[in-house]
């Protein structure tokens, strides 16, 4: 028996089944690893707050989303319209409505949990514009995808008529409908990205550390594309063979890209300190040595540098007022401060 239900090996041979399957899982996979990873990053440095428990609901609600779609493969999803067979019509439906809200409210869960970190990164600082803003455009991320989620579950009339396509009934038009949804998730994902950005460019960082920054936050754009790829997806399925695979495929990219680049800011500090400590144990700095002149040396480095000392012109062993020999001392003569004698050495840095 194949995977795909009710149909032959040569229909199953035609289908994109394997694809959609490797992307859920791929991409559940390295969401869960960044996502927990973040989480046990502040739970050992800060603790656990609203944001950190908002980007675990999303996490979830991703894993079920992209379940959801790979058991879809099994009714059809991966093939045309007219390909699928008739017996699965009803449980790909059922199983494609489940899907629907979870998407539409996990997607805002991840921006919520964004926009948040940014309220904490303005807290107590003098950006009071900033966070009316921030908090504007959490109830209007929220409010549009809740107002999506219940659009969706309520397009038919009656309900049941969504997962049920054969009863009598009506059911909103899917371009229209569809557009809707589009224009709520493109303009949600812009205004999350771009609001962090003004801040960022005013940090007092250097300028490296600033782009990379700026750069992680910019990365969320790609959620963006996603949703205009999907967007696209629906004149296939109106005006063509009705292949619905990619516009789920683009979804669920979408969902676990913008988990993944929400959590990428507190992995970030992380990266470039190790990136920091495997440069400076690999860089080949070699050992300091001091010669019985009192010269300090340091070997050759593997980038050509070598720090050596130019002779003091005392050289030999001080002695004290009472005759010690105190080579370590920085001071001679102490019993009579203002005859001390200051040993000083200079050192010069040169590169071969």
């Amino acid at each position: 028996m194949g995977w795909i239900e009710n149909a032959t090996a040569e229909l199953e041979a035609q289908s994109q089944y394997k694809t959609v399957i490797t992307i859920c899982s791929v991409l559940s996979a390295v969401s869960i690893a960044i996502v927990c990873a973040r989480l046990w990053i502040r739970h050992k440095n800060h603790g656990l707050a609203a944001d950190d428990w908002l980007a675990t609901v999303s996490m979830v609600f991703a894993l079920i989303y992209s379940i959801l779609c790979i058991v879809q493969t099994k009714y059809g999803l991966g093939l045309p319209l007219a390909l699928r067979p008739k017996a699965n019509l009803i449980p790909y439906t059922r199983t494609n409505y489940a899907g629907r809200p979870i998407y539409q409210l996990g997607i805002s869960f991840f921006k919520v949990a964004l926009l948040i970190s940014y309220q904490r990164l303005f807290k107590g600082t003098h950006h009071v514009i900033y966070r009316r803003v921030v908090w504007t455009a959490m109830v209007a991320v929220v409010a549009g995808h809740l107002g999506c989620a219940l659009t969706l579950i309520l397009a038919c009339t009656p309900v049941k008529k969504s997962w049920n396509p054969l009863m009598e009934g009506k059911c909103l038009a899917a371009g229209p409908s569809f557009t809707a949804y589009a224009v709520v998730t493109i303009i949600s994902d812009v205004v999350v990205v771009i609001i962090p950005i003004p801040v960022l460019l005013k940090l007092k960082v250097n300028t490296g550390k600033k782009v990379g920054l700026i750069v992680i936050f910019l990365l969320g754009l790609f959620t963006t594309l996603c949703s205009v790829f999907r967007y696209l997806e629906i004149d296939r399925i109106q005006h063509g063979d009705g292949n619905s695979t990619m516009l789920i495929v683009w979804g669920v990219i979408e969902f676990n890209v913008g988990n993944i680049v929400s959590s990428l800011p507190f992995l970030a500090p992380i990266f470039l300190r190790k990136a920091k400590e495997y440069t400076t144990k690999y860089s080949g700095s070699g050992n300091a040595h001091a010669g019985p002149s009192g010269q300090r040396k340091m070997g050759k480095s593997g980038d050509g540098y070598k720090l050596s000392s130019v002779p003091s012109e005392h050289k030999g062993t001080f002695a004290t007022a009472h005759g010690q020999a105190t080579g370590s001392e920085e001071n001679i003569l102490k019993a009579s401060p203002e005859n001390s004698i200051m040993k000083s050495v200079t050192y010069s840095v040169r590169v071969e």
